[in-house]
């Protein structure tokens, strides 16, 4: 193991402590400016860091010590923009039919402690069945380990839109879904859509305002929301305390969220210059997911039957120039 293998024990720990006094002694510190310090000590009190002192403090009676000296450690980081209920493979698209929530659940409950053990400890967690509103809760309570998350519950879609999880299947497998299931079209649905995800819990709301990728609807880049709709989302939820974001990756339906007063555009792919004035303008910030982005069209370029025909057209539209990895020379015997 690397001497300095990066840990986040600043937060890592904290949300375990009992309400005591715990002293860190670390090899080295890296803070979020500055430059590194050495062989110092973060003091933790609750589940508080209450300052950093210099050198390795005594510790007082009472008090617990977690020894890192030979360890470099930094604050927890904060990923904005993940879905903590399911992870991408060749199985996804039959498994909305296998998995009830309670399987759900359990798979979330290990992505969440995978994500927390490689150092992220907030997340925005942006759209899944509402299990994640649940292992928010258990989190907050103790019950399962993993980061802070923000979750919006339910992303909201128009009917057939990147949302809609019943688009290709069977008609008669799937009861219509209605706002309640996050699917709203026009301005009434829609203020219902939103303040049934803050019943549920949601501590934000996402709104799908453009086709996506990895759904089975076809469009992966037109606007999928009229500006009434959009202005109705963004009202409605700053009327109950929460913020926007939107999924947008046609430069069309961005604009509109972006003047309808969404907090965050998601992806951001096709985004023009007009519509980056306009985020200055509004405060509007980009989450540009790219890591995302190019492991799709890895997947889709590469992996043969990765993803259905529908999405495997997709990619290529998004991420430019992408090509295999080169393989290392090998030397002549």
């Amino acid at each position: 193991m690397h001497p300095f293998k990066l840990i986040l024990a600043i937060c890592l720990f904290t949300n375990l402590l009992p309400a005591q006094t715990t002293y860190l002694h670390c090899g080295r510190i890296l803070p979020i400016s500055g430059e590194a310090l050495l062989n110092a000590t973060i003091v933790v009190e609750g589940n508080k860091i209450a300052r950093i002192e210099s050198g390795f403090s005594r510790i007082p009676a009472g008090a617990e010590a977690i020894d890192l000296k030979n360890k470099t450690v930094l604050p927890g980081l904060i990923d904005c923009h993940v879905h903590l209920e399911w992870e991408q493979s060749r199985s996804s698209y039959t498994e909305r039919y296998t998995l009830n929530p309670a399987d759900i659940a359990y798979r979330a409950a290990v992505y969440a402690r995978r994500t927390l053990d490689i150092g992220f400890t907030t997340v925005r967690d942006l759209g899944g069945t509402g299990v994640n509103i649940a292992l928010r809760n258990a989190i907050n309570s103790g019950w399962a380990i993993g980061p802070r998350i923000l979750t919006v519950g339910r992303s909201l879609s128009i009917t057939g839109g990147h949302g809609d999880g019943t688009t290709g299947a069977k008609w008669d497998l799937f009861d219509p879904p209605g706002p309640e299931m996050g699917m709203a079209d026009g301005p009434d649905e829609c203020r219902a859509a939103v303040r049934e995800q803050i019943k549920l819990g949601a501590d934000c709301i996402k709104v799908c305002a453009t086709g996506g990728v990895l759904s089975l609807a076809r469009d992966g880049t037109l606007p999928h929301y009229a500006e009434d709709e959009l202005s109705t989302i963004v009202k409605t939820a700053r009327d109950l305390g929460v913020t926007v974001a939107a999924h947008a990756h046609g430069d069309e339906g961005m604009r509109r969220a972006v003047e309808a007063g969404v907090v965050s555009i998601e992806h951001g792919t096709f985004m023009s210059d007009a519509t980056m004035d306009a985020m200055i303008k509004h405060g509007t910030y980009l989450i540009p997911t790219l890591t995302a982005g190019q492991a799709v069209s890895d997947s889709a370029t590469y992996a043969k039957g990765f993803f259905p025909e529908v999405v495997r057209k997709k990619p290529s539209k998004f991420v430019h120039n992408s090509k295999p990895p080169q393989e290392k020379p090998t030397k002549k015997a």
